[in-house]
């Protein structure tokens, strides 16, 4: 019986400081012209309040699976 992948949530989005993973994981945040400005390890909270405003790329690993997730920044 495999384990059934839970669904990664992220919350509240667009933010304008905190966002929320409903599980702890590993974070590559990407702006728009791909450059990777934050990586971050095992965590469930991520502070963006230092980026500008504008979208951002989540590349976010669980059970050495990649899920991309976008996210507005206020």
């Amino acid at each position: 019986s495999r384990k059934r992948l839970k669904e990664i949530n992220i919350y509240p989005n667009p933010t304008s400081d905190i966002i929320n993973i409903n599980q702890f994981v590993d974070v590559w945040v990407i702006n728009t012209l791909g450059d990777m400005i934050i990586h971050k390890t095992n965590i469930n909270v991520l502070d963006m309040s230092r980026l500008s405003p504008g979208v951002y790329n989540l590349q976010i690993m669980c059970d050495n699976k990649i899920v991309n997730k976008r996210i507005v920044k206020k």
